[in-house]
C-alpha cells in the first residue's frame, strides 16, 4: 500500500539517503510548500525500488506508476521464468512472439549498441555467466574458454520482425544495462497526466526526477564515493531527467589482490582496470543507463567519447581517485 506522508513545511529539507545496489545518492528536496508526500517502496527485479510523489494526485500517480512498474519488471527480468526475456533465451534458435514493450526495449538496446560501437551489448550474458556473476560462483575464466564464449556475444545477430524476436542458438539477452532506464522513462512519461508538483523515482540506484521542488530550485544529487560507500564525492544539480551510475563496487570479487567487477567489456571479455565509476546525466533515463555502462567498460576513452552526445553529462572517478567531469554540467566536488 502507498504511504501518505505528513505535510511538509517551507523550511523542511528532506534528505533521502539511498543505500542501494547501484550507488549512494542523497537528494535534497526543498520547499514543497506543504505538498503532501505519497510514497511506496519494494523489491522488483531483485533490486530496491521506490516512488515518491508530491501533489494533489500523488496517491493515484504512485498507484498507477507501481502497476506499470510491476508489469514491465515481469516481462523484462531475465531470471523470471514467466518473463518474455526468459522466453526468448530459453528458445534461442527460434522465433519468439513478444509484446510491444519488449520489442521497444530490445530495439533501444540495439540502437545504443550501435551508437557505442558495441561497448554496450545486451548479448553479454554468456560472459557474465562464465565469470560467475549470475550464480555467484566467481572465477577468472581460462583464456581459451573466454575466446570461445565471446563468439556468442554479438548484438548484430538479434533479429526483430514485427512482434517476433530471434536470437541464434546459444545466445542470450540480458537487459540489465538498460531496463531500469527504460522503465524510468515510461514512468516519468506517465506522470504527466497527473496534477503533481514533483516526483522522485529510484530503480536500483538510478534516479529519475519530474517537476521541481520550487521554480528556482534544482534537484541536488550526491554521487557515491566508490570506495567509501557511506560518503560521496560531490553533488550534481539537475532540472529534469535521470542520473545513472555504473561502478566496480556493485557486484565484484577479488582474487589474488585484483578486483573483478560485473561490468565486462564485450570486445575483450574482461572488466577494464582504469575507472571506479561513471555517472551519466541525461534527459532520457534509458540513455543514461545504457551509456553509463558503455562508458565504464570503455575506460578512459569515455572522456572524449561523450562529446558525441550534445546534451549528455558525465562524471568519471578513476582508480587513483581523480575526478573528471564534462564541462556542461553543474557539478560541485565535496
Amino acid at each position: 500500500m502507498s504511504y501518505k506522508g505528513s505535510h511538509i513545511t517551507k523550511e523542511i529539507k528532506i534528505i533521502i539517503s539511498l543505500l542501494v545496489v547501484g550507488f549512494l545518492l542523497f537528494l535534497f528536496i526543498k520547499n514543497f510548500n506543504e505538498q503532501k508526500e505519497y510514497y511506496k517502496k519494494g523489491i522488483l527485479m531483485d533490486t530496491f525500488v521506490e516512488i515518491r510523489v508530491w501533489g494533489k494526485d500523488g496517491d493515484k500517480a504512485v498507484s498507477d506508476c507501481w502497476e506499470k512498474l510491476e508489469h514491465l519488471a515481469d516481462i523484462l527480468d531475465r531470471f523470471n521464468k514467466k518473463s518474455e526475456i526468459y522466453k526468448i533465451n530459453s528458445n534461442s534458435g527460434k522465433w519468439v512472439k513478444v509484446s510491444k514493450d519488449t520489442i521497444d526495449v530490445i530495439e533501444k538496446a540495439i540502437y545504443y549498441s550501435r551508437l557505442t560501437d558495441g561497448y554496450f551489448d545486451p548479448t553479454i550474458a554468456p560472459i557474465l555467466e562464465l565469470w560467475g556473476f549470475y550464480d555467484k560462483d566467481y572465477k577468472v575464466p581460462e583464456e581459451a574458454v573466454l575466446r570461445k564464449e565471446l563468439k556468442r556475444v554479438d548484438y548484430k545477430k538479434i533479429q526483430i520482425k514485427d512482434s517476433m524476436v530471434f536470437v541464434p542458438k546459444g545466445m542470450e539477452i540480458d537487459l540489465g544495462g538498460i531496463a531500469k532506464g527504460y522503465i524510468l522513462d515510461r514512468l516519468l512519461s506517465l506522470l504527466g497526466k497527473y496534477k503533481i508538483r514533483g516526483a522522485l523515482l529510484n530503480i536500483g540506484g538510478q534516479i529519475g526526477v519530474y517537476g521541481r521542488p520550487k521554480e528556482d530550485n534544482k534537484w541536488e544529487i550526491r554521487i557515491r564515493d566508490p570506495r567509501r560507500l557511506d560518503d560521496y564525492i560531490g553533488s550534481v544539480y539537475i532540472n529534469e531527467g535521470s542520473v545513472a551510475t555504473s561502478g566496480d563496487y556493485e557486484r565484484y570479487f577479488v582474487k589474488n589482490g585484483v578486483r573483478y567487477c560485473h561490468l565486462i567489456n564485450p570486445k575483450t571479455g574482461y572488466p577494464q582496470e582504469e575507472i571506479m565509476s561513471v555517472s551519466v546525466i541525461s534527459k532520457k533515463a534509458v540513455e543514461a543507463d545504457a551509456l553509463s555502462t558503455a562508458f565504464f567498460v570503455m575506460g578512459d576513452k569515455a572522456m572524449s567519447y561523450w562529446q558525441k552526445f550534445a546534451d549528455l553529462g558525465v562524471i568519471i572517478v578513476f582508480k587513483d581517485r581523480k575526478i573528471w567531469y564534462s564541462p556542461n554540467i553543474y557539478f560541485v566536488k565535496k
